[in-house]
C-alpha cells in the first residue's frame, strides 16, 4: 500500500513507508520502515548513507474509527565517516513522525497535550480512555510540563508571550485561596489576553516582572497601594490608570459611611416615599374550618428572630455604656468580642442599627397570588381545598406545604399583594447608598421618591447625592477639569474621606477620567483563571496553572 494513499494511519508518508496494516484485538497493528537514503549526523549534520544496524521502534498512534493504533516502525543505525565528529554512530531521528526516545507519534502527543490544557490530568486521561488514546494521567501532566507558552502567530508572530512586554497593562489579584494566599494576573489588555501569572501579589514581585520587560506605557489597576507603589518603582515612566469599576465602588462605599451616620433619620423613610412609616396590621392566630380566629403564640421562626435582636440589642446596650464611661473603640473591641469595623458602624449610627428585613423572591406560588387572596376574602379558608384548585384548574405544581405557609403568613396581616412583593419596604444601607449614587435614569419612580425624600430630611445627604452625580459626570463625559473643584467640595462634605484618598492618588483618578483603559478584561480573566483552577479541584501546582491559563 503506498504511503501517500494510506496518509490518515501514517503519521509522515515523507519519512515512513507503509508497509502491513492488519487487527489485532483490540488494537490495529500498522508496521511502516524509514524510507529516506540520507539521513543527518545529529552532531555534525553531514549527511550519511552507509547503515551499520537495523531495530524497531513502537509508537502509539492517534485511534481510527474508535480502534487504538500502535504503530512498529523499522529504523537504521548509521556510521558517521566525517573526521573528527564525536558521534561515530548514530540513529536516525524521525522529527515529523516521533521525538526521540518518545513512546508515541508528535500527533498523538499533540492530541493529549490539547486534552491536557483543557481539563489537567486526571479528566483528561479519562476523556482520552474513551476517545482511545493511551495516556495516564502523570504522562498527560508531563507532556504538560514540557509546553513552551507561545504567542498566537495570527495576532503578534512568534515568540513566548511571557517575555513580551505589553503598552496596555492590566494588573489585579486573584484568589488561590480565598483570604489566605493570593496571586496577581497580568493582563495584555490590547491584545485581550493573559501574558503571566505572578505567584503572589507582593509589591516586590511586580517590580520584578516589570524590570524585566521594560516597555510598559500604561498601567490599569485598582485603588490597592501596592500595585501603585510596585508600578511606581517597576515602571516608572508608565502612566497609571486607577480602574472606575473601583473608583465607583469607592464612591458608593463612601456613601453608604454617611448613610449609617444618619441611620436614625434615614430608617424612618420608607422605598415608597408616600407612607414612609410602615403600617402595622394586627397579628392573628390560627384558622379553623369555620373561619373563626383562636390566639397562638407567635411562630418558632419568629421567636428565635425576636431573641436573635434581644442579644444585639444587650450588646449594643453594653457598647454604648463602655463608650459613656470613655473607653476607646479597641477597649470595646476587646471587652466585647466586637470588631473594630461594627463597633465604629455602630457608634456611627446613632441609634440601635435594626437589620433590615430579607427581600421576599418570586415563588411558584407568586402568580396565583392574587386568585388565592380572592377566594381567601370570598370565605375559602380550606387550605386543602385552595391547593386543590391551584393543582387541577390553574397549573400549579407545588405542594400543600407552600399553600400552608401562604395561609400562615396571610393570617399575620399580610396582603396576597404585599407577599409576592420582591422590594422591600425598607432597602439595605446598601442598597440606599447605591440608590443615592446611581443615574436617575437607571432609577425606577419609587426608588426615585425615595432619594428625593433622603435628600429633603437631610441637607448633609442632598450633598452626598449631588457631589455622586458630578463624579459619574466626570467620569462619563471625560471631563478631568472638574477633578479639582470636586474634591475641594468633597473635603468640606461626608465624602472628606473620599475626597484625601483620591488626592493622594490624584494622577491616577486623572488617567482613569482621560483615557478608555480598564480593569474590565481583567476581571474576565480572572473568572476564567477562576474556571481553570477548580476543574482541578484545587489540587493542581501554581505552574501547571500558570501553563493552562497562558497556553489556552
Amino acid at each position: 500500500m503506498d504511503a501517500l494513499t494510506a496518509s490518515p494511519l501514517c503519521p509522515a508518508p515523507l519519512e515512513l513507508r507503509l508497509d502491513e496494516i492488519h487487527f489485532a484485538a483490540p488494537e490495529l497493528i500498522v508496521t511502516a520502515t524509514a524510507r529516506r537514503r540520507v539521513v543527518a549526523c545529529p552532531k555534525c549534520g553531514h549527511g550519511s548513507t552507509r547503515i551499520h544496524s537495523r531495530y524497531s521502534r513502537t509508537l502509539a498512534d492517534l485511534p481510527w474509527h474508535g480502534l487504538r493504533v500502535r504503530l512498529y516502525v523499522h529504523v537504521r543505525r548509521f556510521f558517521c565517516d566525517v573526521p573528527g565528529c564525536k558521534r561515530r554512530i548514530f540513529t536516525e531521528r524521525l522529527p515529523n513522525t516521533a521525538a526521540s526516545y518518545a513512546r508515541r507519534t508528535a500527533r498523538a502527543a499533540s492530541a493529549l497535550e490539547a486534552i491536557g490544557l483543557a481539563l489537567g490530568g486526571r479528566a483528561g486521561a479519562r476523556l482520552a480512555e474513551a476517545l482511545g488514546l493511551a495516556g495516564a494521567p502523570s504522562q498527560i501532566l508531563s507532556i504538560l510540563s514540557t509546553i513552551h507558552v507561545t504567542a498566537d502567530e495570527g495576532r503578534d508572530g512568534v515568540g513566548d508571550r511571557t517575555k513580551a512586554a505589553p503598552r496596555v497593562l492590566g494588573v489585579d489579584d486573584w484568589a488561590w485561596r480565598k483570604g489566605q494566599r493570593y496571586g496577581t494576573i497580568l493582563v495584555d489588555l490590547e491584545g485581550h489576553r493573559v501574558i503571566d501569572l505572578l505567584p503572589d501579589r507582593e509589591p516586590d514581585t511586580l517590580v520584578a516582572w516589570l524590570c524585566a520587560h521594560p516597555g510598559v506605557e500604561f498601567i490599569s489597576r485598582d485603588r490597592a497601594g501596592g500595585y501603585a507603589d510596585a508600578a511606581k518603582r517597576g515602571a516608572p515612566d508608565a502612566i497609571q490608570i486607577a480602574d472606575r469599576f473601583h473608583l465607583l465602588r469607592n464612591l458608593t462605599d463612601a456613601a453608604q459611611h454617611a448613610l449609617e451616620r444618619y441611620h436614625a433619620t434615614v430608617r424612618a423613610i420608607g422605598l415608597d416615599a408616600k407612607h414612609p412609616t410602615p403600617v402595622l396590621l394586627k397579628r392573628g392566630g390560627p384558622v379553623s374550618r369555620r373561619g373563626t380566629t383562636t390566639p397562638a403564640d407567635p411562630p418558632l421562626a419568629e421567636q428565635r428572630k425576636l431573641a436573635r435582636r434581644a442579644r444585639r440589642q444587650s450588646r449594643y446596650d453594653e457598647m454604648i455604656a463602655l463608650r459613656t464611661a470613655g473607653a476607646s473603640v479597641a477597649a470595646i473591641h476587646r471587652a466585647l468580642g466586637l470588631s473594630r469595623k461594627t463597633v465604629m458602624r455602630w457608634l456611627g449610627a446613632g441609634a440601635f442599627p435594626e437589620r433590615q428585613p430579607a427581600v421576599r423572591r418570586q415563588t411558584s406560588l407568586t402568580p396565583h397570588a392574587e386568585y388565592l387572596a380572592e377566594r381567601w376574602s370570598g370565605g375559602c379558608h380550606n387550605v386543602t381545598e385552595l391547593w386543590r384548585e391551584l393543582r387541577d384548574g390553574r397549573g400549579f405544581h407545588g405542594g400543600l406545604t407552600t399553600v400552608s405557609e401562604w395561609a400562615r403568613v396571610h393570617l399575620r396581616g399580610k396582603t396576597a399583594l404585599e407577599e409576592s412583593s420582591v422590594v422591600t419596604a425598607r432597602p439595605s444601607s446598601r442598597r440606599a447608598a447605591w440608590l443615592l449614587t446611581a443615574p436617575s435614569e437607571q432609577l425606577k419612580a419609587p426608588e426615585l421618591r425615595y432619594v428625593e425624600a433622603i435628600c429633603e430630611v437631610s441637607p448633609a445627604l442632598t450633598s452626598v447625592h449631588t457631589l455622586a452625580m458630578e463624579f459619574r459626570r466626570m467620569l462619563k463625559e471625560h471631563d478631568p477639569n472638574a477633578l479639582t473643584p470636586w474634591l475641594d467640595q468633597a473635603e468640606r462634605s461626608e465624602f472628606r474621606s473620599l475626597a484625601a484618598g483620591l488626592r493622594r492618588d490624584k494622577d491616577a483618578v486623572l488617567a482613569a477620567i482621560l483615557f478608555r483603559w480598564s480593569n474590565g478584561q481583567v476581571e474576565g480573566q480572572v473568572n476564567r483563571l477562576k474556571l481553570i483552577k477548580r476543574t482541578m479541584y484545587g489540587r493542581a501546582s501554581f505552574q501547571l496553572l500558570r501553563r493552562r491559563v497562558l497556553a489556552v
